[in-house]
This record gives structure tokens, sequence and C-alpha cells, in this order.
């Protein structure tokens, strides 16, 4: 498989491009009293109405497949080899080690892996596959770690969950629709790409304290989990379920995404220093992006 190396880096200088307009905005308009409901309202465009499309749009016409047992089995691998790893770490404090712990077991596969993958492959069904066990563990593994059980409702009320379980729906009760749906929500994949991408610019934020001292420690502790043993974890996977080369590369690049921006939302929800979380997600998107860029250039020398 040859990738056109421009068009590709012209799609991810687009993504930058697109995420920092999103941190601007909120920067310099947040301000204003209308900025709230404005950001609200993206948010919820992306959240509840994108996001469960594109999981209709795409399971509608495939269904279940088997692979989706390797995210299944790769994420659940990293978050038990990364969970062990910095439970047995000593951060000074108990909030910077549950950020610790939520950034280095759940990434971001869907806000930026979406717009990775199909702007590098005009694909991205490893994403989905992969955003779907991993938006479970986003919202189980901090609830456990909180309040010491899961929220079932949070879990089954998803965006996700949703647009999974009606694409399914649709594919296997009424076949003769399904075939239709993806012609019908074809727009649903350039929204998703850019609109989420913009939103997740407005959720970060920074404040050089991430820099300093024990946070920074704690910083270069999560580049190490979702940069190095991440995607390490990946690739005996990615043999032992002989992956198409496409999905394969699909895998990699999501070995190498940041934490996922809902680590901010459940670190505000049980106050384990919500600024670090954003600040630290800010800093580590950048550098996923950069790393993203240098491995599909490395694949097209392949």
């Amino acid at each position: 498989m040859t990738l056109e190396v421009a068009p590709v880096l012209r799609s991810i200088g687009v993504l930058f491009a697109v995420m920092f307009a999103g941190f601007f905005y909120k920067s310099c308009l947040r301000k204003f009293r209308w900025y709230s409901f404005t950001a609200r309202t993206l948010f919820d465009i992306v959240y509840w109405v994108l996001t469960p499309l594109t999981f209709i749009k795409s399971f509608s016409a495939t269904g279940v497949t088997s692979v989706l047992l390797f995210p299944f089995i790769a994420l659940t691998a990293n978050l038990i080899a990364a969970g062990s790893i910095v439970w047995r770490m000593d951060f000074g404090d108990g909030q910077t080690k549950r950020i610790v712990l939520i950034h280095s077991v759940n990434q971001n596969n869907l806000f930026i892996g979406y717009p990775v993958l199909y702007s590098a492959f005009g694909n991205a069904t490893m994403s989905l596959y992969f955003g779907l066990v991993a938006f479970v563990y986003t919202i189980l593994v901090p609830d456990i770690i909180g309040n010491g059980k899961p929220s079932m409702r949070t879990f089954l009320v998803n965006p996700v969950i949703l647009g999974f379980a009606f694409g399914n729906v649709i594919h296997y009760a009424v076949p003769s629709v399904a075939w239709h749906v993806p012609y019908l929500l074809f727009w649903t994949s350039n929204a998703l790409v850019y609109l989420s991408i913009f939103v997740m610019g407005m959720q970060l934020s920074f404040s050089a304290r991430v820099l300093k001292g024990k946070l920074r420690h704690a910083l270069y502790v999560i580049g190490l989990m979702r940069f190095v043993l991440n995607p390490l974890i990946y690739v005996p996977f990615i043999f032992i379920f002989r992956l198409p080369r496409l999905f394969a590369y699909e895998s990699l690049l999501l070995g190498i995404m940041p934490p996922a921006t809902l680590n901010t939302v459940m670190a505000l929800k049980y106050k384990w220093d919500p600024e670090f979380a954003s600040s630290s997600t800010l800093i580590l998107t950048v550098i996923s992006l950069a790393l993203a860029t240098g491995l599909i250039i490395g694949f097209n020398a392949m």
C-alpha cells in the first residue's frame, strides 16, 4: 500500500490548524456570556449526533466482525501493563497518580484517532473498533478508582454504545435497509473529522505548572506509557491476529494517540487536578500528531 505523503501532510497540518483554532476560540472568547452556550452546543453535536451516526454508518454495513476481538485484547493488555506499572510508582500525591493512571490507559481513538486515520488512509475502521472498547474503559476505570464501582447508567447511555447498538440492530434486523445507511450518512465522516478536532481543541487548556517539579515527572511517565509501551504492546497482537496491512498501520497509529479528552471530564468529576489533566493532554496531543506524521512517512517508505 502506497501513501501519497504530500496530501497526508497537508491533512495533518489542517488538523493541527483546526485544533488550535478551537483552542484559541476558547482562549479569546470564553469571557463572553454566549461562549458557554456555543461550546456546549458544538460539543453536543459531536458527542450526541456525529459520534453515534458514524458508528451507525459503520456497523449497519458490517455488523460485528472478528476484528473487534483485537482491540479488546490489545487495549486490555495495555490497561493491565500500564496500570500495574503506574500503580507502583510514587507521584507525591494521589490526585496526580490517578491522572497519570487514566492518561496512561485511556487513549483518544475518536476525536484525534479518527481524523488522523481518515486523513491518512481515507479509512478509519480501526478507530471505531478501538474507540468502542476504549470508550468503555474511559468511563469504567475512573468510576472504579473514584467510587469503587462502575456507573452502569453512564456506561449504557453514551453515544458510542448507542451508535454501536443501533448500527447492529439495523444490520441484522433489517438488512435490506442496512446497505442504504452508509449512503445516507456519507457526510458524517468529514463532519466528525473537522468538528471533533475543533471541539477537542476547545476542551484543552495550558498551565506552565505541568512543566515543573513532580508534574513534569508525571508528564514524562505518561509520555512513555502512551508513546512507547502502548505501541509495543500492540505489535505482537498485530502479528497474532494477522491483521491486513491497512488495519495494522491504523492500529500502530492508534498506539501513539494522546490521552482521551474525556479523562479531563472524569478528573473534574472526582476533583483529580483537572488543570494538570487538560494541560498534559494538550502537550501530548501536539507530540502525538507530530509522531503520527513521522510514522505515516515511515509507512510510505516501506
